[in-house]
């Protein structure tokens, strides 16, 4: 009889030992992505003239030709830490690829791009821009790294 309930005790102290060890690992994991979220929101950073340190202004405009996207990109950039200053759509509605287009020097945008998973950054510098960058959303938008969705009907 004594060495069923030893048994059952060693049994019992083996679950609760890997559901400890499940619930540490499982904190550990959270506490690891809201620092890479805090850490990145730090380093997507804009430098002004006197040496000061601010958030990214980014302008989102909508090219994908879909509805509704550009709204999504800007909650989501807003939740990484981006100031988005704008949204609208496009000049044309057409463009296959997502481009960030810097306006000023001194931003992160380059890491900015690479944490969404945009290939395309080309430079044209404005002195006159409010922001530091526009992200001009193209077709393949669903496939940045923003958690946007397509709407159910409409085809990509």
């Amino acid at each position: 009889m004594a060495s069923k309930s030893r048994k059952k005790r060693n049994r019992r102290a083996v679950r609760k030992g890997l559901k400890q060890k499940f619930a540490v690992g499982l904190s550990v994991a959270v506490l690891c992505l809201c620092a890479a979220s805090v850490g990145f929101s730090l380093f997507v950073r804009q430098t002004d003239g006197n040496g000061r340190s601010r958030a990214l202004r980014l302008a989102v405009e909508n090219g994908s030709g879909l509805t509704g996207v550009g709204g999504g990109a800007a909650a989501a950039l807003g939740a990484m830490g981006i100031d988005v200053v704008s949204t609208g759509n496009a000049p044309r509605s057409d463009y296959p690829e997502s481009m960030l287009v810097v306006r000023r020097r001194g931003g992160e945008v380059r890491l900015l791009a690479d944490r969404i998973g945009c290939r395309h950054v080309v430079e044209q510098l404005s002195g006159s821009a409010d922001e530091d960058a526009t992200l001009i959303l193209g077709s393949d938008c669903v496939q940045l790294k923003l958690g946007l969705e397509l709407e159910k009907g409409l085809a990509p």
